[in-house]
């Protein structure tokens, strides 16, 4: 089922929740609203599912308008940040229960309550009551309740955000190994990054109620139209900073980062990401002022003529506090921004 939203908008008094929002989400995608709080994202999906009244714009599942259509006529399956599971039903009872609310025969609804159980991974679970599962197998249960409908559209807010670290990851897995089973047009909120990154045909940021960038996730990492698209992706966050441009190069203070062609003198903001830079024995000398280790990866802090950055380095890089060592940036890694935030381009 291919989304159309044009120009959705939900206002509160003179405050946009939602500003002119207009979105194609195509057949089958698995679509992210990414954004820091109170950015509109969850205001969004509401609307999408019926539950806000948008104050302008429409909505299309597939050619038909359904703005003004109830929520239990939109065909849609809804999943919540707390599941909203039935404490005093089984699992079984929990993914039967809005089948049997619509009077399909218990035969059936139990048959189709299994067959959704199973694709969740649920099977040997159906006599239990939710307090007896963790919280990835509730979150399934309310999946497989969601889908037992046989819906057009899934939507999920804030799926995961009340897992620990170890099972958000391997629950967003399963949440992507069902949505491409079913083959299902599916939104999902969330304010974390690397969630929407990694399961998302494509994402959506959002900003003030505004939707900043629709992109693929590589793409809108690699080539952010914006200063807050680039600085919302990323960790560790991308390094900004205050450059010049003059006669044919690029600054940072009185260190030359780049000679570049082709545009004008003046001061840019600029945007490195700690990836970005490589350590070689050509490029300019700087001391790590602090070095943390993450694992697989150094986050090494320095200064280059007062500016606070950070680089990212393997972590067979034997670099200690205090150490000195020289850095250069890769290949068309600058990004420049105007003044308004948007970006000129990579050098």
């Amino acid at each position: 089922m291919e989304i159309r939203i044009e120009n959705l908008t939900k206002a509160y008094g003179d405050f946009r929740a939602v500003d002119g929002m207009n979105l194609t989400i195509c057949d089958g995608e698995l679509v992210g609203l990414l954004g820091p709080s109170g950015c509109g994202k969850s205001t969004t999906l509401f609307m999408l599912a019926g539950l806000t009244e948008p104050t302008d714009g429409k909505i299309f599942f597939g050619d038909k308008d359904v703005t003004k259509i109830p929520p239990e006529e939109r065909e849609i399956g809804l999943v919540f940040q707390n599941y909203a599971l039935y404490p005093h039903m089984t699992v079984e009872e929990n993914i039967m229960f809005p089948l049997i609310n619509r009077k399909v025969n218990k035969k059936e609804a139990k048959e189709r309550a299994y067959e959704m159980a199973k694709l969740v991974h649920l099977e040997g679970l159906m006599d239990r009551k939710p307090k007896a599962l963790s919280g990835g197998q509730q979150q399934r249960v309310a999946i497989a309740r969601a889908l037992v409908k046989k819906p057009k559209v899934l939507l999920l807010d804030e799926p995961l955000s009340n897992l620990d670290a170890k099972l958000r990851i391997e629950t967003r897995e399963e949440i992507r190994r069902i949505q491409q089973e079913v083959g299902i047009t599916t939104i999902f909120v969330t304010h974390d990054q690397e969630e929407a990154m990694s399961i998302s045909d494509k994402i959506a940021v959002m900003d003030k109620g505004v939707v900043q960038q629709y992109e693929v996730p590589q793409s809108m990492y690699l080539e952010p139209e914006n200063l807050f698209v680039a600085q919302f992706l990323g960790m560790p966050e991308i390094n900004t900073f205050s450059a010049v441009v003059k006669d044919g190069a690029i600054y940072c203070g009185q260190v030359k980062l780049r000679e570049i062609s082709g545009l004008s003198d003046g001061t840019y903001t600029a945007g490195i990401r700690p990836e970005s830079f490589e350590v070689r024995e050509d490029g300019f000398a700087v001391e790590a002022a602090h070095v943390r280790m993450t694992g697989r990866d150094l986050l090494i802090y320095f200064t280059l003529d007062k500016e606070p950055l950070r680089v990212l380095a393997h972590s067979d890089l034997q670099i200690e506090k205090g150490g000195a060592f020289k850095l250069g940036v890769r290949q068309n890694q600058i990004m420049l921004f105007d003044a308004d935030g948007s970006m000129i381009g990579k050098y």
